[in-house]
Order: structure tokens, then C-alpha cells, then sequence
């Protein structure tokens, strides 16, 4: 467990009644202090058994994603399909801030406990939903997904080869999306609150968060020049030359924009190659005059970074400002130096016996400094916690809660 001052978001309390879409939302909140109590059905949260698994094992504390979006939480079992699940969560919700969900559309209405029903109790509660399609529209009642929003949303339109399908992005860049968006709705919503003791209910669009999230999906391309960007594998269609080109031991990606950088890059190929097409006149200015010549460009690029390792390219065209950077590995990232030196990684010990390294801060605040103040809850920790501490129930109560399959 790292030490840690206040953070920012202490003495917020948060209910996190989400699935793996919606976590990071919570995690950005409890990462920065706030009390965020997450949620799960009795038996856990499926993704707890999602690979991969810490020390290669299956288990309900074991998975790396979960791990990592649930830091910093508490964790309670309840089912909110139970007429006294639906009791106890509003009795929970009445001293909360924020209440972050992931349910469809309407089914926190449909069991008696939606933004109507819980504001009478609390007027300043911000209850911020995450859904695939958002509250209202002809696909609110869809199922979607992750890949579902990248599709949607464009970014799967501008990734992959022109001659092949679309490729997947990385990670799941949608609900990560959606989340931060969640996060930065829900701070606006509950300042709103603290001044006028009015919530809102906020509605986050996993399809509308990825479609807004880069120009490069298409939709600022379009209205800033016309332009619909498409496939170029690597390579990005507003940035020429751009894309992933091989040297000895790896590859280096490599942005170019501005004319200046174009001419720094052209003028390091001549050095190196001789080439001196590459500093003909018409390829200089912005990208938009290279556009037609991608392809001969690419390869004058290929035949300055295939003479040196990625290193060395990326070092010496930091030098001369061009933005060179090495394509990493994983294991890469975990033994960079840069990452090192600025202390990014955390450490955390875990009841199950042995430390593990998290990614660190996403930001730096002096006096309310973020931190991973302790790991993720395992399966029902806080409930006695939450409910007879906090709520007053009795033990035997809970115990009964617990036989019945409420908890």
C-alpha cells in the first residue's frame, strides 16, 4: 500500500454499481480519495475471471484487468434485483455524491431505484450512466461492446491495411474512453451540485465518446478539410510521411506535420543516403503536398531508419526534433528508463501474499496528490463494513441477507 496525503475527491462517496465497461470511471475517482464502494452481484463480478491472471492462475483476485480498474476501492456483494437489494442500495445511495452504473437503459427505473426515484431521497445525488448507445435514441436498447463502439464510433474505419479488414484496437480503448469522459461529466455535475444542491443525471455514449475522442476517426477531418480518412496501416492519413518503419532490431514510429519537421527529416535521409530527391521542393510544406507521393516517401524513410537501431534513431531524431519514437514492447515499457527516473510505476502488496506492479498517476497534484492506496476489494470485503457499520444492520440480519443470496 503506498502512503498517500488527502486526495483531492476525500470525503466524496462514490457507489460504483458497474460492470468491467464502467470501472475505470470508478477507479479515477478512488485513485484520488473518494470513498467508491463498488458493487458486485454475490459471487463477484465476472470480470474478476477474465485472463490474463497474475502467476498464470485462474482466480477471483488474479485477473490483471481487474486488478488494475479497481484500485483504491471498497467492495460489497449485492443483488439489486431483490426487493431488499433495491432497499438497501437506496438506503446506500441517500448518502452518496455520485452513483456510477453500466445497466441498459431504463432498468434502474424499471426496478424502482432510477435518478426519479433516488433524487426525492437525496436532491444533490449525480447518478452518471454508461451505457453502449446512451438513454435516449433508436439504439438505446442495443447490446454493444467495446469493438461494438470502436466500429461505430469510426475508429475502426481509419485502422488496419486499405486491402484488409478493420483491426481491433488494443485494449479497450472505448470503454476507456467512455469512462474518462464519465469521470470528467461527473465532477462537472457534482460541482454543479455543491453549489446549487441540485444532481443531474449524467449520460455517457460509449459509441459518441469514441467518435469524439480523435479527429482521426473522421468526423474533424471531414469538417475542417473535406477530407474522410481511411486505412493506411500504420500510418495516419493527416501525417505524411507517418506509420511504423523497420531498423536493424525493431521499429520506430514517426509523425511528420509541420514543414519544418518534413525539412529536418529530408535533410538527415540526404545526409545519410545521398539521396537527393528527397529534398525536391514539391514535397516541402504541409502534409497535404506529400499526400500523392506517400509511398516513395515511405521509402526514403525505410532507407534512413533500416542503417540504425531503433534507439538510434529515435535519440538522434529527438535531437534534430523530429518526432521519432521506438515501437515497445510490453517488457519495454516495464524497463524504460524515462519511466523509471520519474518514479511512474507502483508497487502494491497483496493480501494473497506478494507485491505486483501497477501503472502509476495519469496526473501529479501537490497538495491533494493521486495514489493507489490500497488493492482491488476481494469478492463481499466491506460488507460488514458498509452494513453493519455504517447502515446499522444487525449481524443476524446481514447473515440472513447473505443465506438468502441478497449480499
Amino acid at each position: 500500500m503506498t502512503t498517500a496525503g488527502r486526495g483531492a475527491l476525500s470525503g466524496r462517496r462514490i457507489l460504483e454499481l458497474a460492470d468491467a465497461s464502467g470501472a475505470y470511471a470508478g477507479k479515477l475517482f478512488a485513485d484520488m480519495g473518494a470513498d467508491v464502494v463498488k458493487i458486485e452481484p454475490p459471487g463477484g463480478d465476472p470480470a474478476r475471471r477474465v485472463p490474463p491472471f497474475w502467476r498464470g492462475e485462474a482466480g477471483d483476485e488474479l485477473s490483471f484487468a481487474f486488478l488494475y480498474a479497481n484500485t483504491s476501492k471498497r467492495g460489497i456483494t449485492l443483488d439489486v434485483t431483490r426487493p431488499a437489494g433495491r432497499e438497501l442500495f437506496a438506503s446506500l445511495a441517500r448518502n452518496a455524491d455520485v452513483v456510477v452504473e453500466t445497466l441498459p437503459p431504463g432498468r434502474l427505473d424499471e426496478l424502482g431505484i432510477g435518478y426519479d426515484a433516488l433524487r426525492i431521497e437525496n436532491p444533490r445525488l449525480v447518478l452518471t450512466s454508461i451505457t453502449p448507445f446512451g438513454q435516449t435514441g433508436p439504439q438505446r436498447g442495443d447490446r454493444g461492446s467495446d469493438l461494438v463502439a470502436s466500429a461505430l464510433g469510426g475508429a475502426l474505419y481509419v485502422t488496419g491495411e486499405a486491402d484488409d479488414p478493420p483491426v481491433v484496437l488494443a485494449g479497450s480503448q472505448a470503454h476507456l474512453s467512455a469512462c474518462s469522459f464519465a469521470a470528467i461529466a461527473s465532477l462537472v455535475a457534482l460541482r454543479h451540485a455543491s453549489r446549487s444542491g441540485a444532481g443531474q443525471h449524467v449520460d455517457i455514449s460509449a459509441q459518441e465518446a469514441m467518435t469524439s475522442v480523435t479527429h482521426i476517426c473522421g468526423v474533424g477531418k471531414w469538417l475542417d478539410d473535406g477530407i474522410v480518412p481511411k486505412r493506411r496501416g500504420s500510418g495516419l492519413f493527416a501525417s505524411v510521411p507517418s506509420g511504423a518503419y523497420p531498423c536493424r532490431d525493431g521499429l520506430v514510429y514517426l509523425m511528420v506535420n509541420r514543414p519544418q519537421h518534413w525539412k529536418a527529416l529530408a535533410e538527415w535521409i540526404h545526409e545519410e543516403t545521398g539521396n537527393e530527391e528527397v529534398l525536391d521542393p514539391q514535397f516541402e510544406g504541409p502534409s497535404s503536398r506529400r499526400q500523392e507521393c506517400r509511398e516513395l516517401i515511405d521509402f526514403f524513410v525505410c532507407e534512413l531508419t533500416q542503417r540504425f537501431a531503433a534507439s538510434e534513431v529515435y535519440h538522434e531524431g529527438q535531437r534534430r526534433h523530429i518526432a521519432f519514437t521506438p515501437v515497445s514492447t510490453a517488457s519495454d515499457v516495464a524497463r524504460d528508463p524515462q519511466l523509471a527516473a520519474r518514479e511512474f510505476f507502483v508497487s502494491l502488496e497483496h493480501p494473497s501474499g506478494g507485491r505486483l506492479q501497477y501503472p502509476g498517476a495519469p496526473y501529479r497534484l501537490e497538495r491533494t496528490p493521486w495514489a493507489l492506496r490500497h488493492p482491488a476489494p476481494r469478492v463481499g470485503e466491506h460488507n460488514r463494513d458498509v452494513y453493519v457499520d455504517e447502515l446499522g444492520l444487525s449481524e443476524a440480519r446481514l447473515g440472513r441477507l447473505r443465506d438468502d443470496g441478497v449480499v
